[in-house]
């Protein structure tokens, strides 16, 4: 996580330097310092605080921001103009999907690119939902049909298996090809203790691992990406309707993926591509219109640009400590959450 809470407030300080903001202060962490550095000639002050869940640029001119009154108002984040108060902003989430492209563009240029099995039964396990279902083997699956009328029309297999492990042991309506006859059928997921998760009881055709030239890795990372934002953005939807909240994982699941890293040996494949999930992951939370994280904030800003003056401080002051409750209380939710399943 440090690398990702680095790169993304990097994002952050180097745009607010380019327009002239006044950086008191550049953290890796919260709480207690437990180290610092000051480069001679700097006005910026580096620190590692002890607590390892964020980070933060203190730039004059910010709500709650103490002890920088003096500041030339042009040299606070309120004194720029509205656009650059975006920039500067946004500017994390960029680095975080930047950060997200450079690693998996390295992962696929490496290893090569998988391209993903299409929906298609390779086999059905007896006993199984599927199996008492009357699925069968090459049944191409055209579209789920979830109890709230969800509606997902898979491209790959994988996108039927998340919809299958979201929405738990709830009814599945299938539409299936089969020998080009298109078949309706029921089917609900059962939990299954060894996987610790959801499943119908079917198995898809191997991924095909392909080498390729270095503007197809480019093009497929892209793609790999923009589908990856899309999942979780259906993830966080479904999640605001109380659709997979067993299945959302914070700090302690991060711990328990990381941990493999050194438990089953170091694999920098392995370790990289954590790094550019949880990049991801991080980019697209930052953008959820909460005021205390920058998509909120970047919200206030276009809502003075529309409104043509600043909001007014106290206001603002209030919607950010609503904001801050709202993370705090969904940290407490999801660490419950996960330490009941522990």
């Amino acid at each position: 996580m440090g690398i990702i809470v680095f790169i993304h407030e990097l994002g952050h300080l180097l745009a607010a330097k380019a327009f002239g903001v006044y950086c008191r202060e550049f953290s890796i962490g919260m709480g207690p310092k437990i180290f610092q550095y000051q480069p001679k000639d700097s006005e910026t002050t580096y620190s590692i605080r002890a607590l390892p869940i964020g980070g933060f640029v203190a730039m004059a001119g910010e709500p709650g921001e103490e002890g920088m009154e003096s500041v030339p108002v042009e040299r606070t984040i309120k004194g720029i103009a509205r656009y650059k108060q975006l920039v500067v902003l946004l500017a994390g989430v960029f680095m975080n999907l930047v950060l997200a492209f450079v690693v998996f563009a390295g992962i696929f240029s490496y290893a090569g690119v998988v391209r993903e099995p299409e929906p298609i039964v390779a086999a059905v396990v007896e006993g199984l939902p599927a199996d008492q279902a009357g699925l069968m083997k090459d049944d191409r699956i055209l579209k789920m049909t979830f109890v709230d009328g969800t509606v997902i029309e898979p491209e790959t297999f994988s996108d039927a298996s998340l919809g299958i492990v979201t929405f738990e042991d709830t009814p599945i309506e299938l539409e299936v090809l089969r020998d080009g006859t298109i078949v309706n059928l029921t089917v609900t997921p059962v939990f299954n203790t060894e996987s610790d998760t959801f499943v119908l009881g079917i198995q898809s055709y191997t991924g095909a691992l392909e080498k390729v030239g270095i503007f197809e890795t480019a093009s497929y990372t892209a793609q790999y990406i923009i589908k990856t934002v899309g999942q979780i953005v259906m993830v966080l939807r479904l999640l605001v309707r109380g659709i997979g909240l067993n299945n959302v994982g914070g700090p302690v699941a991060i711990y328990q993926i990381t941990s493999e890293v050194t438990t089953s040996g170091f694999d920098m494949l392995y370790f990289w591509n954590i790094i550019g999930s949880l990049s991801i992951s991080l980019a697209v939370m930052n953008l959820l219109p909460i005021p205390v994280l920058d998509g909120g904030r970047a919200l206030l800003v276009m809502v003075e640009m529309i409104i043509r003056r600043p909001i007014p401080k106290k206001f603002e002051n209030t919607v950010m400590i609503i904001g801050f409750v709202l993370i705090l209380a969904m940290m407490i939710f999801f660490l419950f959450n996960e330490f009941k399943r522990l």
